[in-house]
């Protein structure tokens, strides 16, 4: 940054009193505080931390082949949707391996892509079993409990159901993307109701990928081909959207995974724009960081999102093949 500071010829008289030329000196001072603070502003907008990051490419335990979701456990435990290798994998908070279930197939127990993932008030595993059509719920160590779904478009059949989330009460909601529509079960699979329909209108959807339910039962969703994030009460009762198709503060390439902290601030998977943008919870826009490519921070089609009870956002890089952790200070 640069400044052009005019200056008296020499022997010039000095014609200003005093006063005036200390407040001209106090006015400078004031513009570079101005100057400063606004920097300072940007900077922490788009600052964050790596606190760690795991995984490759493989098959491999630890490993990943395009993970799309993740989420978190009472005890700060992670699940990873590992969907090309048709599996769950846990791990504890810092990223160390615990256990794994899940093979290729339609038995039960098995996946044909997992998809999203969600944890009930029980750390419950429920996984949308995208081309199986179905929901599968599990215990924390990956025992088989039950399941429910076929594929179609009648109450309660899915066709390609992208993402998954439990409120407060238990109840299950899914992306049901190709049938572009939200549904909601209770715990044991039982259908209870749907909204949305193919469009562009407030409740309408192309595609919804991702969905999140903050501490007050509010379900976001993100709408992947009208990139925008839509907000709905529990019922399915519109509330507000957010977003437009673009690559500045607030737009949005295609959103995948959504997340809501403690706080209702709300992160988006930008998947396009490589990055994670974080939001209030109506749509204020307050910080983004990430670039295409596969250094610290930088992302290859971020997918799903979640934050731990610290505030720590984890995310799954997916085409790195990888999970990267981060603490934003704001």
């Amino acid at each position: 940054m640069f400044f052009l500071i005019k200056t008296k010829p020499a022997g010039t008289y000095n014609k200003y009193p005093k006063q005036l030329n200390h407040i001209k000196l106090t006015e400078i001072v004031l513009l570079f505080i101005i100057i400063l603070a606004t920097n300072l502003t940007f900077t922490n907008a788009e600052t964050y931390i790596l606190t760690n990051k795991w995984g490759s490419f493989g098959s491999e335990i630890g490993q990943f082949s395009n993970p799309y979701d993740l989420a978190i456990d009472s005890q700060g435990n992670i699940y990873v949707a590992d969907t090309y290798n048709h599996r769950i994998q846990k791990f504890s908070s810092d990223g160390t391996f615990l256990t794994t279930w899940g093979t290729y197939g339609t038995q039960e127990g098995q996946f044909n892509y997992t998809m999203g993932i969600a944890i009930d008030n029980n750390d419950n595993i429920y996984v949308a079993d995208t081309c199986n059509y179905r929901v599968q719920k599990f215990s924390s160590q990956g025992e088989y409990l039950l399941q429910w779904g076929s594929f179609g478009s009648d109450d309660g059949q899915l066709y390609y159901l992208y993402d998954i989330a439990v409120d407060s009460q238990g109840h299950v909601y899914v992306a049901d993307s190709a049938n572009n529509r939200v549904q909601k079960f209770s715990s044991q699979g039982e259908y209870l109701l749907q909204w949305g329909s193919f469009g562009s209108d407030d409740g309408q959807f192309k595609y919804p990928h991702g969905i999140t339910v903050d501490q007050n039962d509010i379900v976001y969703v993100s709408d992947y081909h009208n990139n925008r994030i839509q907000k709905f009460s529990s019922q399915g009762d519109f509330i507000t959207k957010w977003g437009t198709y673009g690559d500045g503060n607030g737009q949005i390439k295609n959103p995948k995974g959504v997340a809501v902290d403690n706080k209702g601030n709300v992160y988006v998977g930008d998947y396009y724009n490589h990055r994670i943008q974080k939001f209030t919870d109506d749509g204020i826009f307050q910080a983004t960081w990430g670039t295409l490519g596969s250094n610290d921070g930088q992302f290859r089609t971020p997918k799903g999102v979640a934050v731990d009870q610290t505030g720590k956002v984890y995310v799954t890089d997916t085409k790195n093949h990888r999970i990267q952790v981060f603490n934003i200070p704001l």
